[in-house]
């Protein structure tokens, strides 16, 4: 039992709100004088500097930072931030601020906790009391069992053993008292300082960081939840929930979202319900099953060769493949750090069913670009498009870029949006572009119909 006249540090990660916040909420019950800390760690800062000092996702989580630093001043508070390595910095900032417990959000992917067993072996040696909690997620990865009393593998089931798990809960938001934050000195507090202070520069994207940002959008969202399950396959209407990057960086709670979902009676809020599903559904099989992170979830696949070129590769980073759906695709990655969800399938079905590149390649791309980020479920969309993960599309399930992009940007207003040098032609032309018409428009670099048959048959060698 914690002293109520102790000091608590609360360690800040992925949830970078104040609201809804179960470790700062139980903290603000615990103690009388609560301490916040924010570490840039440098084992996934550091590599990131050696590609560009440019990152939406640095440039996020600075902007959501910087809301926290606004909200706490009035308390003549705020996180302290530190750069380095989690298993050094927390251990010694909980001695300097002299607290005797320590209180966070627990993370379940591979290196978050390892870093945390170690954090936590530092911290009781020191003395210091640690206590951890559920937050970002409804149902932890080591809950539902299915019958033989071993993890799901199969999506359907472990939606049904999900939502009979939490039923209809009644949620109420967490408000902890924030007059028990305490001074720690002045601090990076703008988004500019808290970027220079991590060693990036300011950058543009789509999306604002913050827990406010992230209200707002989830507001707007409100209005066309119930349509979400048609209107979310039209990258041209903005119509996704955008919450991916919100609840990726715990600007919003977990229980915020499934309360909305739940409450609103439509297909569409069914639908998106469903996608929060699945990103747990994605947790607990990166947790249960870790070798898919070097490899197919399926072992047979590991014996696919893709006979894909380094050229094919670059072609379709830069968005210069030729097919525009997927073009207009990447370059809306590149440019903003996002990707509408249907498209995300789209770039990786083309990736390695018809240019025939690695799986793997196009994952670690995506996880480099993208502005939601998270392994779990970037590993579990590739080894879905690609045929190797668990309950994943078939391998003869492969996409048509031609046919997608006349189902599902009928009007090329999102091609003409990221490739205007097709702005001249008509939407019929786009979709069946003649070489002729395209001027600096490059060339298919791959033949549809040839690579589709290369890529069954090398799928048929190891499926047998």
């Amino acid at each position: 039992m914690i002293n109520t006249k102790q000091k608590i540090l609360v360690w800040i990660r992925r949830d970078l709100r104040l609201k809804d916040h179960t470790a700062l909420y139980q903290a603000s019950k615990d103690a009388a004088n609560i301490k916040l800390v924010f570490v840039f760690d440098y084992h996934i800062l550091d590599p990131l500097k050696q590609k560009s000092t440019e990152d939406h996702r640095l440039q996020f989580i600075c902007e959501s930072l910087a809301e926290l630093q606004f909200r706490l001043a009035p308390y003549k508070s705020a996180v302290l931030i530190r750069y380095g390595d989690p298993k050094i910095e927390i251990p010694m900032v909980a001695q300097e601020q002299q607290v005797n417990a320590v209180y966070w959000n627990r993370d379940y992917s591979e290196y978050p906790r390892q870093r945390d067993a170690a954090v936590t072996n530092e911290l009781m040696a020191a003395g210091i009391q640690v206590q951890t909690f559920q937050d970002h997620v409804m149902v932890e990865p080591d809950t539902l069992l299915n019958k033989e009393q071993k993890p799901y593998q199969v999506f359907t089931p472990y939606s049904n053993a999900w939502r009979q798990s939490i039923g209809i809960p009644t949620h109420k938001t967490l408000i902890a008292n924030l007059e028990k934050c305490g001074d720690v000195g002045k601090q990076p507090s703008s988004t500019d300082e808290l970027l220079k202070f991590c060693g990036f520069k300011k950058t543009e994207s789509i999306l604002k960081g913050g827990e406010k940002e992230g209200q707002k959008q989830l507001d707007i969202f409100r209005t066309y939840i119930s349509n979400y399950d048609t209107a979310r396959d039209y990258p041209y209407l903005n119509q996704t929930s955008y919450m991916s990057v919100y609840i990726r960086h715990g600007c919003i709670s977990i229980r915020q979202l499934v309360a909305l979902a739940q409450e609103q009676d439509s297909n569409g809020a069914d639908v998106w319900l469903t996608e929060l599903i699945w990103r747990e559904f994605y947790q607990m099989i990166a947790y249960h099953y870790p070798h898919i992170r070097t490899g197919s979830f399926k072992p047979k696949y590991q014996r696919l060769e893709y006979p894909g070129s380094e050229e094919h590769l670059e072609a379709w980073k830069q968005g210069q493949t030729g097919f525009p759906i997927i073009d207009a695709a990447m370059r809306c990655l590149n440019q903003t750090g996002w990707m509408h969800n249907r498209l995300r399938m789209l770039t990786a079905s083309f990736l390695c069913k018809l240019a025939l590149v690695h799986w793997r390649r196009g994952e670690r791309y995506f996880a480099w670009k993208l502005l939601d980020y998270e392994f779990a479920s970037n590993n579990g969309g590739w080894q879905w498009a690609s045929g190797t993960g668990c309950d994943a599309a078939p391998y003869f399930r492969i996409f048509n870029p031609e046919t997608q992009s006349k189902t599902y940007d009928k009007e090329a207003k999102f091609i003409k949006q990221y490739c205007p040098e097709l702005e001249h032609l008509s939407a019929k032309e786009i979709h069946n572009p003649l070489p002729h018409l395209r001027g600096h428009y490059p060339l298919p670099i791959i033949d549809y119909k040839r690579h589709r048959q290369l890529a069954l048959e090398l799928y048929r060698q190891v499926d047998q």
